[in-house]
């Protein structure tokens, strides 16, 4: 009996051994071997021999899928298809191109962080280059070798991913930590005259580059200070080349600011032709180029709206592209102090500058540096100083109404203030 159970088991070896030589080998390959495409492109891969019941898989599917042969390029970089069948394999490399050519990618553009945090970033390097990785200051941004980045401290910094072909990059933006609000400075107008340590005054009467009709003097009958606040008194009378006077004083080469809450509480007189307005310029450069920031102006024929405006290089009021804002009130504006104001903040979000417009603590308007172009196109990077005026027609003003003057038109400054933000360490 063990002499036939031994028979057996050997017939079984032999006959097993001899089926497995009759398996015919599986021999095929890919045609191509080697594709190049671009982001959203398909093509189609061949099999070349016999071959069944294959399994397709992909590398780096981030960047190509594969279905049946069906190559689709999803991103830049490099990927192995491999096509299995049995024990048998063949591959195909694909490299994956931009629609335009480029052969790097670094993903995503713009990140956020705060301080201390990490961020690994994505790429694609479709032709297997060397890479480089740097930052643009290592002080806010380090960049290891394979582009692990670190927050070091509030800022923004480029970081440059490149091969000895091309290069890409991506922003960091780490967040500011701001601590709360506090008085930096104000002027309250209680003294008995203008304090000209901080305010110069303009005078003439060529039209401001408005239209405008009235001749700005330094007389106490245009401005003065009394009962606690600056008055500017705005008169029908012939003055020089004129038949308006009125005031303007600004604080150039005085008192400027960079970011901040700026506020003004004021009362003007209303009446059609009048155009009170709180506004900032750049120090240094000339208009539009220095910026402009319009806080406040009033035209007096619509006296329950209120406008604010950024002009700049490539938006201003010259070319009739600049950035404004209005809102309309369900009552006056004339006769009654309001508080406006600005609140300017330093890389608020992303990385971008931001300007938010208020009347009374209540925002009314928002622009974002994006708003207005690229980062040159945006002024809002160096101090700014204050201007008050009121000014008589011109192209915002329009059409005057002699009979308002049977009563004074006034435009009253309580006071102007600024806050600001300790950086937190």
């Amino acid at each position: 009996m063990k002499k036939l159970l031994h028979s057996i088991s050997c017939l079984c070896a032999v006959l097993l051994m001899t089926a497995c030589e009759m398996v015919p080998s599986v021999s095929f390959s890919l045609n191509p071997n080697s594709l190049q495409m671009k982001v959203g492109d398909i093509a189609n891969i061949d099999v070349v021999g016999s071959a069944t019941n294959i399994e397709w898989t992909s590398s780096n599917e981030s960047v190509a899928t594969v279905f049946h042969g069906v190559i689709t390029a999803n991103a830049i970089g490099s990927a192995t298809i491999t096509a299995k069948s049995g024990n048998t394999t063949a591959q195909a490399q694909v490299f994956v191109t931009g629609t335009d050519g480029a052969t790097l990618r670094i993903t995503p553009a713009l990140i956020s962080l705060k301080k201390g945090e990490t961020h690994q970033f994505q790429y694609g390097n479709a032709y297997g280059l060397p890479l480089t990785w740097t930052s643009s200051d290592e002080s806010i941004v380090s960049v290891t070798a394979d582009g692990l980045v670190t927050a070091l401290k509030p800022g923004n910094a480029t970081i440059t991913l490149s091969t000895n072909l091309e290069s890409v990059t991506a922003l960091v933006a780490v967040a500011h930590q701001w601590g709360e609000y506090s008085l930096v400075w104000s002027d309250e107008f209680n003294a008995s005259k203008l304090d000209e340590s901080v305010w110069n005054y303009n005078t003439g009467g060529n039209g401001w580059g408005n239209n405008e009709l009235q001749y700005y003097t330094t007389r106490p009958e245009n401005i003065r200070l009394a009962n606690g606040c600056l008055e500017i008194e705005a008169r029908k009378e012939k003055y020089e080349n004129r038949e308006y006077t009125s005031a303007r004083i600004y604080s150039k080469g005085k008192k400027s600011f960079l970011y901040g809450k700026m506020e003004a509480r004021i009362k003007f007189s209303g009446g059609k032709g009048t155009w009170p307005a709180f506004w900032m310029m750049g120090e240094t450069g000339n208009w539009p180029k220095c910026g402009e920031i319009d806080i406040m102006e009033h035209v007096g024929s619509m006296d329950n709206r209120a406008s604010f405006a950024l002009h700049t290089q490539e938006k201003n009021g010259m070319n009739g592209r600049n950035w404004h804002g209005t809102h309309f009130f369900d009552y006056p504006l004339s006769n009654d102090f309001h508080v406006y104001g600005v609140e300017w903040c330093q890389e608020e979000e992303n990385g971008k500058d931001c300007i938010r417009f208020f009347v009374d603590g209540v925002e009314y308007a928002t622009v974002w540096e994006n708003n207005i172009g690229d980062h040159d196109s945006w002024p809002f990077y160096k101090p700014h100083y204050f201007i008050l005026n009121f000014a008589i027609g011109g192209n915002m003003g329009g059409k005057v109404d002699d009979a308002i003057f049977n009563q004074k038109r006034i435009m009253y400054v309580d006071w102007v203030r600024v806050y600001q933000r300790q950086e937190q360490p």
